[in-house]
C-alpha cells in the first residue's frame, strides 16, 4: 500500500491507495482502468491539467499519429473502440485529444 498527500501543507488529507499510475497518457489511461477492474483502490497522476500524455502537450501545428489510428484503439473495452469513429487513418492533435477525453 502507499499513501499520497491529496493538497500541500499541514491538514491536507492522507489517502491510501493500493497503486498509483504516473501519466494519462495512451498507456497510463490502460493502466488505470486494467488495475480498477481488478478491484483495485489507484489515482492517476500527470504534470498537465488533464489526460492526453504527449498528445496534450504536443500541439504543434500537423501533429498526428504517426500509426493509423485502429492501432491506438481501447480494445480492452468494447463500447470504448466501438463508440468512437476515427475521421481519417492519420488523424491529428485535436481529434486525438478529444479520443482521449472520449467515455
Amino acid at each position: 500500500m502507499t499513501e499520497a498527500q491529496a493538497g500541500a501543507g499541514a491538514g491536507a488529507a492522507v489517502i491510501t491507495l493500493d497503486a498509483a499510475v504516473i501519466g494519462a497518457g495512451v498507456a497510463g489511461l490502460y493502466q488505470l482502468h486494467q488495475l480498477r477492474k481488478l478491484g483495485l483502490n489507484v489515482k492517476g497522476f500527470d504534470a498537465a491539467s488533464n489526460v492526453g500524455g504527449t498528445w496534450y502537450w504536443n500541439r504543434y501545428p500537423g501533429a498526428k499519429f504517426d500509426s493509423e489510428s485502429y492501432i491506438y484503439q481501447y480494445l480492452f473495452d468494447e463500447a470504448l473502440y466501438k463508440d468512437w469513429s476515427w475521421s481519417s487513418r492519420f488523424p491529428g492533435q485535436p481529434e486525438i485529444e478529444r479520443w482521449m477525453n472520449f467515455g
